[in-house]
């Protein structure tokens, strides 16, 4: 019975195992741009947006999705996206003139929204809305075209479109709801 009871408090932490994960991936890939390894880099952004889809779809399946949890998971994905792009601009820094305008707006929505988030609630947003998902799926596609080809093309301003509909919609829900909640599917799933 002690070995059950084991498993089943280890498969309880996975869930923030994966998000320290993820927050370990960060340094990792920073570390492997600066060593000039296009597809280390690609592989750690892979595996540590993998890490970021199961934390949530583990923690709901065994019971323990907390605010806490979700908090630190919207925690971990600052971490690691600010350093996918520390590492895209050590490793491809050609790229830097396209990309900080775009990077600089999203990331001032974002600090915006938590500052709305705080003012209104004294917590950190943490809606993980539909319209954040797909805005990672289109960074992970962005940042690994940057990483293996430095060539990003169009996929940069559909990703900044993403994005942008992303925080709009973070802010909206923000506004919209009359107590602090993460797991937000939309801000069309609140009641007026």
């Amino acid at each position: 019975m002690p070995l059950i009871h084991y498993t089943l408090a280890m498969l309880h932490r996975l869930p923030w195992l994966l998000v320290l994960f993820r927050i370990a991936c960060g340094p990792t890939m920073m570390a492997c741009a600066v060593a000039q390894q296009g597809l280390a880099c690609a592989v750690l952004l892979s595996v540590g947006v993998l890490s970021d889809t199961f934390d949530g779809i583990i923690a709901r399946r065994l019971g323990v999705a907390t605010p806490g949890l979700r908090t630190w998971d919207s925690r971990a994905d600052v971490i690691f996206w600010v350093s996918a792009i520390i590492a895209v601009v050590v490793l491809r820094p050609d790229l830097i003139p396209s990309l900080w305008p775009p990077a600089l707006l999203i990331a001032a929505m974002e600090i915006g929204n938590h500052l709305v988030s705080f003012v209104k609630f004294r917590r950190e947003a943490s809606p993980h809305h539909y319209l954040s998902k797909a805005f990672g799926l289109g960074l992970w596609l962005l940042f690994g075209v940057a990483f293996v080809t430095g060539a990003p093309g169009p996929i940069l301003w559909l990703v900044f479109a993403l994005g942008t509909a992303s925080q709009l919609e973070a802010l909206a829900i923000t506004l919209r709801l009359k107590e602090w909640r993460c797991d937000v599917p939309s801000v069309f799933s609140l009641r007026r």
